[in-house]
Order: structure tokens, then C-alpha cells, then sequence
């Protein structure tokens, strides 16, 4: 991990996007090294002609947030894009939201963070399509938004599918295979398929040795603005569930959390700013009110064997290796004592692949995902009582079957707290799908 000594540059350029053909194109210059960003769409979009630069900008602001993380500049200049002074305060904010984590790791000072620069003459006076109250759900393969899927479709929701795939060209499209539960969504529903890649990893070009967190949520949000245009949505939907507001650090006086956009600070500011750009969508999160052991419960009382088609690691997503866990990490390792607590040893096991419980190189991380004097590890994971809980629930399953215990023997003989399994519907949806919500339980 690098502390502090990673690339810096004097400024990140960003040049106005274009289409070609069904490819939309975003170009940077980075100092003076030439950097595109490739979003290629399905032949089902229509739409290449007339893209906001409302919409437009939060895709370039997304990929700005990551090679400013790889290689920080001094300055972000953005000269194709003029915006009032409230906007540009508002991006100006937004950038600390996602290079947080890397100020706090590599012990960057706040006042080092880039500032952004638009235009200065502000033209845009946008009239933008009318839309239904419908739903486009964003897909990852994982646990949470499987069930959002699910749910949605036992309340009997209007919603198509959406799913932002970091493959084609330089990253291939062997990670296009690793997510068997899209067979299952698309015989449901249609499932939109948008791959997003570099032309050449800039991470590589500037060696850059740090921890990458890269701004998926805004990037999706923005590109599903782009599909809802079209087919008329009113509500973004990701499955952020309630464990995104839990901070990971303080540092020089501001929360460090690795989910920052996905809690419910941020889906309000989120929408505050959707509502003054006069843009006609909403972001919800469908799993808002749920813990992530509540929606694999759920998942497992719907449809238990489609835990074994979950997918909810980030390594080996990225690995050129057919697996889908790769068993090292905190996300696995969290993943899997959700699914061995609603379950058993014996189909946890099957479905990850090992054990996880008793692997010695794992001890540390079990620790950081529960000990509250711990840092809780840097990764889409659940509360340090959340996980708690679900260590709990598999010891007393594990002492009740006469099974090895591993890193639970470190664990409390406490009750588990049942609360943690309660689902309910978001707040920011009608009324009649909060309703059809409740029933699907």
C-alpha cells in the first residue's frame, strides 16, 4: 500500500465526450498522456444522438474521481461543461466523498485535494422527457441486490434490470461469465448489459501502488440516467443496505467510510441535486431499511440454491481464473457468514468453496470484521454487530452438530439479536410499492 508517495500530476483535463457508433467516449489528458474511457451499450439503445450534459458530466465526474486517485493532480479542468456556482460547489464537494479512503491510507491532508474547474459561461436550459414510476435496478451478481431483485418481483414492481461491467477491450470478457444469477434475472426480466473500460489501465501506465476504491455508484447512477431516458423510468434503484452508514476511521476531523455513497447522508444529497439540476429521477435505495444478513435470510425462505449463484467478491471478479471467491478476502469471508448463518457449515461451504471459518490466514480479518477495537477493513461489509450476530448464530449451530469452530471459539455465548432480519421498504417510493413491498415478506 502506498503512504503518501503515490504519482501526482499538475493537471487532469477532461475533453467533451462522443459517441461512435453504440460507444460513448469519454477523452482526458492527464498532464499530456492521452487517456480514453470506453462505455459500450447494447444494440437495444437507441438514443446516441441527444444525451444531456447533465447526465454526461457525473460519467466524466466518475472517471475524473478515479485517475485522481491514481495520479493526483493539482487542478481538474472540465472546460466542455459550464454549471452554475452551486454546482460547482456541489462537485467540488463530492470529490472528498470518494477520495476519502485515500487521503486517510496514505495520509494525504484534506487542502491537497484537486480542485475542479467548468466553464465559466452557463448555457444549458434543458426540457427533459416525462417519466413513469418505474423502477431500473442495478445487478451486481451479490447478495443484496439478488435480493432487491427478488423482492421487487414477488411485490410485483415495474422494473427492468441494469448492470455496469468493468470488462471488454484491455480487461477481456472473462468476467462476464462469473455471475451465473444474471441467467436467472434475464429469464425474468430484461437485463441491461453495459461494459466500461479503459483503452490502456492508467493505473499500470503510472504505477500506481495504491488501494483502489473506484466510484462505481456515481458512475452507474449517471449511465442508468442514460438508459431511464430512454425507456422512461422514473427510479434508480441500487440495493445499498443499512451497514453503508457505519464509518470505517476518523481522520483530521472527517468520517472516513468506504461506503460513502451508498448511505443515507448521500442518497439525500444525491437527490437534492437531482431535484435542482430540474432531473426527473430519483435514487433509491431498495434496501435502505435491511441488514445484509436480512436480505440472505430472505433470500434463503424465497429460493435457497440461488445463494449457491451469488457472487460477492471483488477479487475474483477480477482474476483471470474461473472462480467466484477467492477466499482471501474480508468481503468473502463476510459473505460467507451470512450464508453459513441462515444456512449450514455444510452448504456454506459448497457454495463459497471452503471452509472459511477455520483458514488461519483469515484470523485477522475475522477480527476487523467484528472486534469493535479493531479498524473495520476498507470493503463493502456489513456492521461490526451485524457480523457479530452472524458469528454468533453459526457457533451455536456449529457447538449444537459437534463441529469444528475455528475463529468462532473467539466468539461470545450472547443471544442473537432477531431484529437484524427484519425487512422493510424505503421511504422514498410510493406508497402503493411500499404496501406491495410489505406484502411480497
Amino acid at each position: 500500500m502506498a503512504t503518501g508517495k503515490s504519482p501526482t500530476c499538475s493537471v487532469i483535463y477532461s475533453q467533451a465526450p462522443y459517441w461512435k457508433n453504440s460507444r460513448l467516449i469519454f477523452p482526458f489528458l492527464i498532464d499530456n498522456w492521452q487517456h480514453f474511457y470506453y462505455i459500450d451499450f447494447p444494440p437495444k439503445f437507441e438514443n446516441t444522438e441527444k444525451i444531456y450534459p447533465s447526465i454526461l458530466i457525473g460519467i466524466a465526474m466518475a472517471e475524473i474521481y478515479r485517475l485522481c486517485e491514481i495520479c493526483t493532480p493539482q487542478i481538474v479542468k472540465v472546460p466542455w461543461y459550464s454549471c452554475l456556482e452551486w454546482e460547482i460547489d456541489w462537485w467540488n464537494e463530492d470529490i472528498y466523498w470518494y477520495l476519502q479512503q485515500k487521503f486517510y491510507l496514505e495520509k494525504w491532508n484534506w487542502d491537497k485535494m484537486p480542485r475542479i474547474e467548468f466553464s465559466s459561461s452557463y448555457t444549458e436550459n434543458s426540457s427533459f422527457p416525462s417519466v413513469n414510476d418505474t423502477y431500473l435496478l442495478a445487478v451486481s451478481g451479490g447478495k443484496e441486490s439478488t435480493f432487491a431483485f427478488e423482492w421487487m418481483q414477488q411485490a410485483n414492481l415495474p422494473i427492468e434490470a441494469f448492470t455496469l461491467h468493468n470488462a471488454g477491450g484491455i480487461l477481456g470478457d472473462k468476467w462476464l461469465q462469473k455471475f451465473p444469477v444474471f441467467d436467472y434475472i434475464k429469464h425474468q426480466t430484461y437485463l441491461w448489459e453495459i461494459q466500461a473500460h479503459p483503452k490502456e489501465d492508467p493505473a499500470e501506465h503510472f504505477a500506481y501502488e495504491g488501494v483502489r476504491n473506484d466510484p462505481t455508484i456515481t458512475n452507474a447512477l449517471f449511465i442508468m440516467m442514460i438508459i431511464a431516458m430512454q425507456q422512461g423510468h422514473r427510479f434508480l434503484v441500487l440495493a445499498n443496505d443499512k451497514s453503508s452508514n457505519e464509518s470505517n476511521a476518523t481522520y483530521q476531523g472527517r468520517e472516513v467510510n468506504h461506503q460513502s455513497a451508498k448511505g443515507a447522508a448521500y442518497i439525500e444529497r444525491f437527490n437534492n441535486f437531482l431535484k435542482r439540476k430540474g432531473l426527473p429521477f430519483s435514487y433509491v435505495s431498495i434496501c435502505e431499511e435491511v441488514y445484509s444478513i436480512g436480505t440472505v435470510h430472505q433470500l434463503s425462505l424465497w429460493n435457497k440454491n440461488i445463494l449457491n449463484e451469488l457472487t460477492s467478491c471483488n477479487e475474483a471478479q477480477w482474476s483471470p481464473e474461473d472462480i467466484r471467491w477467492c477466499c482471501n478476502c474480508p468481503k468473502c469471508a463476510f459473505s460467507y457468514a451470512l450464508i453459513e448463518a441462515v444456512t449450514d457449515s455444510r452448504f456454506a461451504t459448497q457454495a463459497v468453496g471452503k471452509d472459511l471459518f477455520n483458514l488461519t490466514k483469515l484470523e485477522d480479518i475475522w477480527k476487523r470484521l467484528f472486534d469493535a477495537n479493531s479498524e473495520k477493513p476498507f470493503e463493502c461489509v456489513g456492521e461490526k454487530r451485524e457480523t457479530l450476530m452472524a458469528l454468533v448464530k453459526c457457533k451455536k449451530q456449529r457447538l449444537k452438530n459437534g463441529e469444528p469452530l475455528g475463529i468462532l471459539a473467539e466468539i461470545p455465548d450472547i443471544e442473537f439479536d432477531n431484529s437484524l432480519l427484519q425487512i422493510s421498504p424505503p421511504q422514498n417510493i410510493p406508497r402503493e410499492h411500499q404496501e406491495k413491498l410489505n406484502s411480497a415478506k
